[in-house]
């Protein structure tokens, strides 16, 4: 059964970093760390077959089974005629041995009781526990009879396959990247660990009194799923939903689903007969929506705006609109004053400032126009961390220089100002007509050297050497004592 929901798309302008960290971290855990376990077992292998520990151990195995498992000393006993040590039968027999030795306690313990007197035997048998227990399942996945501390927490990062790895990955993402916007980073972080302890929890308290071991993300990840639920409550969004033969979509109360899943994962957990680890799916999943149910309880911060699929960008948009309406309809009177009071109320948004000027710039000798160009260009300072805001005074500079006569807005200061942001090649052209205007002012600034440089150098990059020169003895004769004036006298063409 698989029921997901298809309600949110990932904003990549606002990417879901945690949900990345995580599925990075555990990418990284099972093909870095766990993709030496085969080399670990190799490695326990060759010492229990080299240090003795099979011949020595083989008595004792063999009263183990006759009191444990006798059908399987019997198929022993069936092929111990090979003398060849190296046929496959005598392999499969030491083999047998080898996976008691290495996965059985009660074994170990037997060991321990017939062997324990034998000081060379305790040596060999402690290194291959060494060696046996660095495989990651033995070091780091929870153990319902041991309960390490530490592997409540590193079995999280664990994962048994291939498929085990990219189911939960895609199940982390799918309900990763929403829970992050809405809760937030640091909460989304601290929720999904709690959610895994909580599905450990559980599954501890199923599996009292055995040797079973749990590995994976599933119970971290099923308490997104909780809280995906928790988030949206009685709220009717859609999901996907593919059992047996049937598939599609179906549009319900996101809390709806929540007793759906969990008797799905009770069912599995009494009945089914695989290694699903469903106590842990169904503890992570009461804990997710239990934890962010009580958060949003006590009324700590959750994203209305993202879970009400509210756009905090509309009253901005809808103003724009009527902007646009206006100017369609020639109602320019009424478009500037609401232009305007557009960009005083947003002065950093480009949008804004694109739709007050292109209401002027249909009069481009009238006031409103250079008023508009003076304060566009004021807001050269902010371009550089604007991409949109810079390409919109890059185009309207070159509008500007086109106008001819008066230039009532490039004011000193909006000049030196604007220059800068004209710094490539193909706006030369305006940069020439901003340097000319500082120069007929007379500007004293010290930024003048700079700017100087600047149109040289650029000037030179377009090939118009006789602009180039005009800036270079400009820059010479009104601050000969500049660094930027030695810097062009020392690289002079000769």
């Amino acid at each position: 059964m698989l029921i997901v929901p298809v309600e949110n798309r990932p904003d990549w302008n606002n990417p879901p970093l945690a949900t990345l960290l995580l599925i990075v971290i555990n990418v990284l855990v099972f093909f870095v760390y766990q993709g030496k376990d085969q080399q670990r077992v190799e490695q326990s292998w060759q010492w229990y077959a080299q240090s003795g520990l099979v011949e020595r151990e083989h008595a004792t195995f063999r009263a183990y089974l006759h009191r444990t498992d006798r059908a399987l000393l019997a198929e022993i006993d069936a092929d111990t005629g090979h003398a060849d040590g190296n046929a496959p039968q005598a392999v499969w027999q030491r083999n047998v041995q080898f996976q008691h030795a290495a996965h059985d306690p009660a074994f170990a313990l037997a060991l321990h009781q017939a062997l324990d007197g034998d000081p060379h035997w305790r040596e060999n048998r402690s290194h291959f526990d060494k060696l046996v227990n660095a495989v990651s399942r033995r070091a780091y996945a929870f153990n319902a009879s041991e309960a390490r501390p530490v592997t409540w927490l590193t079995n999280l990062f664990l994962h048994g396959s291939v498929s085990h790895l990219l189911g939960n990955m895609a199940f982390l993402f799918l309900f990763g990247f929403a829970l992050e916007i809405a809760v937030g980073r640091g909460i989304f972080l601290l929720l999904y660990l709690c959610s895994g302890l909580g599905g450990t929890l559980l599954y501890w308290m199923s599996q009292l009194g055995t040797d079973h071991s749990v590995l994976g993300a599933s119970g971290a990840v099923s308490g997104l799923m909780g809280m995906y639920i928790a988030l949206y409550g009685m709220r009717k969004i859609t999901f996907f939903y593919n059992v047996i033969f049937f598939s599609g979509h179906v549009r319900a109360p996101a809390l709806v689903i929540l007793p759906v899943w969990v008797g799905y994962e009770l069912v599995g957990a009494y009945y089914a007969r695989d290694s699903v680890a469903h106590w842990a799916h169904t503890g992570g999943l009461l804990f997710g929506f239990v934890l962010l149910a009580l958060w949003m309880r006590v009324g700590l911060r959750v994203d209305r705006d993202y879970v009400e699929k509210t756009d905090p960008d509309a009253p901005f948009k809808a103003a724009l609109s009527h902007i646009q309406e206006l100017v369609a309809a020639l109602k320019l009177d009424a478009a500037r004053p609401a232009a305007e009071a557009l960009v005083k109320a947003h002065p950093r948004d480009a949008r804004a400032w694109r739709a007050w000027y292109g209401v002027v710039k249909i009069a481009p000798s009238s006031r409103d126009y250079h008023r508009v160009v003076h304060g566009l260009f004021k807001q050269a300072g902010h371009a550089a961390r604007d991409p949109v805001l810079q390409a919109l005074i890059e185009t309207v500079a070159h509008d500007y220089t086109k106008t001819g006569g008066a230039a009532p807005a490039l004011t000193e200061s909006v000049a030196l100002a604007l220059a800068p942001r004209l710094g490539r090649v193909e706006h030369i052209a305006p940069l020439a007509f901003v340097v000319g205007r500082l120069l007929a002012s007379e500007s004293r600034h010290d930024a003048m050297p700079g700017v100087l440089q600047a149109a040289v150098n650029l000037s030179r990059k377009a090939a118009n050497h006789t602009q180039a020169l005009h800036f270079r003895e400009q820059l010479a004769a009104r601050f000969p004592d500049s660094v930027e004036a030695r810097q062009l006298a020392a690289h002079a063409p000769a």
